[in-house]
């Protein structure tokens, strides 16, 4: 962005270049064009964003049909399942409980009172 002392030196320069009759006239063209260009690029990005609105509403659409039609497995397919492996039997036994770590306060019983602890 331009400074104000900027602005001024580039206004005397194009008041000596062009004088002071016809700066008006460019000052007033330079304007409109500025304004045209605000206009059009406004323009161009509301109808990218409306585009863009329009794809997503669709892609929406399409995996909502994709969704409805093939609805989800009770269970993914593993690795080799989607390496095109036959799906293997799924066995139905319960699984044991891993063992639990040792609690925090139980760790700290162990500790003796000058800070060293018992082998466990």
């Amino acid at each position: 962005m331009l400074s104000i002392p900027h602005l001024i030196v580039i206004f005397v320069i194009a008041l000596i270049v062009l004088g002071p009759e016809k700066l008006p006239q460019v000052a007033r063209v330079l304007g409109k064009a500025m304004a045209d260009f605000r206009r059009i690029t406004t323009d161009f990005r509301v109808q990218i964003e409306d585009e863009m609105r329009d794809m997503e509403r669709q892609t929406r659409l399409q995996e909502a049909a994709i969704a409805s039609a093939h609805p989800p497995a009770a269970f993914p397919p593993s690795d080799m399942e989607l390496l095109g492996a036959p799906p293997a039997e799924a066995s139905v036994t319960p699984t044991a409980e891993p063992a639990a770590a040792p609690s925090a306060p139980a760790a700290a019983s162990e500790k003796l009172i000058d800070g060293e602890s018992h082998p466990a």
